[in-house]
């Protein structure tokens, strides 16, 4: 689908401090993996078409992860010079031990997308697994089409001169090396999340922040983070899987346009440097699945009654505008209704004698701080700060707050036009992806899905003819099939290419020599 050339537009400036230096706006909401290489496709064909010169094509990318590496490829198959500077030896190292949370492409972007288990992008692309099965894909494909092509350094950043020509980044180490780009693109995602005082929980990607237990759990937090943990005692890591089957359910139903129609009254009524909404969302307080939808959900709920868990919000509402709709959804399930096991409280953690305290503005408090608290398990998902602020000053921070609220637009990419990067015989643009380094992305990101949704997809035989546009044909097994039909599968985009259900074809194989 390609995008609407606006809505690039507005990615290029909510990310534009100068001409010259551009920083992925930490401060737009709904961030995951696929949001991200999205903006960075958009924001690196802006960057080329309004910037790049003959001549001046020469681009540093601080920061190596998911959106660094997207925009690194996305600027090299545009004929650009890439410089990647990053301070982390091992790659993606937040994500290496984190098998408890599942990645799913755009299942945050429902109703305004249709879920789909695969990305649709000319590169880098992955299908619905865990994390740690994501950057080993994102990696593997790296090191085999991008790696060679980029430069890359190991050093923090220290300073940037944008007031140089070109612009001088000055790395830390022992020589004080500077570097000299045409643009330099800031990538460096989010530091440490914010804790609370002695309150120390495991972070987001830990796999110790899977809650398990059967006493009752407290978690401090509205945004996707906070609400995900709130669920994860009642759906264990099947959270992403119940979203997806849920709203490919709610998409045949008028709900859909309810939901759409809500989020776009609030997205009128955000609060200004906020994420927040003056709207209460009495919608999301009120909704109920029908029972048919319900009880799709039923075989995921771990645990017969499910665990208590107190959701403590300092949003105006505990359905808060920066989390996605589905998961609003599914903790309004769990909230209303005879499935109600959430219990929400407006307020705040506080220090009181000098213990973590929940402050519900009601009145009252509870001290949370273990041996005496009643909660078996207290997590804190209060977001985390840009790693930029090492680099960027107060008045470039409150710039990015700004322009995220002038550019709300750049929050929700529906996908990106394949005239611009297109995957050919020939490799991706200037980037040079061999034949092998596409069959074998396609290969995982199917193998992914086929795990992912118990299907049979062993019969599936890639053709020279699929990667130059002809659908793929997975003929699967009736229950298969029929599986495949309740989660609105089928049809199918991985990366540029189209999987429908039918009869493969087996008789022509894949000649890897390019």
């Amino acid at each position: 689908m390609p995008i609407d050339p606006e809505r690039s537009a507005h990615v290029y400036e909510a990310c534009r401090l100068t001409d010259h230096l551009f920083v992925f706006n930490p401060y737009l909401p709904q961030q995951n993996f696929y949001s991200q290489q999205l903006r960075a496709l958009a924001l690196a064909a802006e960057i080329t078409d309004r910037h790049l010169a003959p001549g001046h094509r020469s681009v540093c990318i601080v920061g190596a992860g998911v959106a660094g590496r997207t925009i690194a490829a996305a600027f090299r198959s545009l004929g650009a010079g890439v410089t990647i500077v990053d301070k982390e030896i091992v790659d993606f190292s937040h994500y290496r031990n984190a098998t408890h949370r599942e990645l799913h492409p755009n299942i945050i972007f429902w109703p305004f997308q249709e879920p789909t288990p695969a990305t649709e992008l000319p590169f880098m692309n992955w299908a619905q697994a865990p994390v740690t099965e994501v950057v080993e894909a994102m990696k593997k494909e790296w090191e085999e089409g991008f790696a060679k092509h980029v430069a890359f350094i190991h050093a923090e950043v220290d300073h940037i001169d944008r007031t140089a020509t070109p612009i001088e980044i000055t790395l830390a180490d022992a020589k004080r090396t500077v570097l000299k780009a045409d643009i330099c693109v800031l990538a460096t995602g989010f530091a440490a999340e914010r804790q609370f005082g002695n309150l120390q929980t495991p972070p987001y990607w830990s796999p110790s922040s899977i809650i398990e237990s059967g006493g009752e759990i407290m978690v401090s937090g509205s945004g996707d983070g906070g609400l995900i943990d709130a669920l994860s005692p009642i759906l264990g890591k099947d959270v992403t899987k119940a979203a997806h089957i849920l709203a490919a359910r709610l998409s045949k139903k008028p709900m859909k346009a309810d939901v759409k129609a809500i989020e776009d009254e609030r997205r009128a009524r955000v609060v200004p440097g906020t994420k927040d909404s003056h709207d209460l969302c009495p919608f999301y307080s009120a909704v109920h699945l029908e029972d048919e939808d319900a009880e799709e959900i039923r075989p995921f709920i771990k645990r017969s009654p499910a665990p208590a868990v107190t959701l403590l919000h300092e949003s105006n509402s505990a359905y808060s505008f920066s989390a996605a709709p589905i998961n609003k959804l599914l903790l309004s399930h769990f909230s209303n209704g005879p499935s109600a096991c959430v219990t929400h409280v407006k307020g705040s953690l506080r220090t009181v004698d000098n213990r973590a305290t929940m402050v519900p503005d009601a009145g009252g408090s509870e001290c949370i701080e273990p041996p005496t608290t009643r909660f078996a398990k207290v997590m804190v998902r209060h977001g985390a700060p840009p790693a930029a602020v090492r680099i960027l000053d107060d008045a470039d921070l409150a710039r990015l707050g700004e322009l995220s609220f002038e550019h709300l637009d750049a929050a929700i990419l529906p996908g990106y036009d394949s005239a611009k990067y297109g995957w050919t015989r020939k490799g991706v643009g200037k980037a040079a992806i061999s034949m092998k380094v596409l069959v074998d992305s396609l290969e995982r990101s199917l193998d992914s899905i086929s795990r992912a949704y118990d299907l049979d997809f062993s019969n599936v035989r890639l053709t020279r003819m699929n990667i130059e546009g002809e659908p793929i044909k997975v003929n699967l097994p009736p229950a298969d099939t029929k599986r495949a039909e309740s989660f609105d599968l089928f049809p199918l985009m991985v990366g540029p290419v189209l999987v429908e259900l039918g009869e493969p074809d087996t008789t022509r194989g894949i000649d890897y020599e390019d």
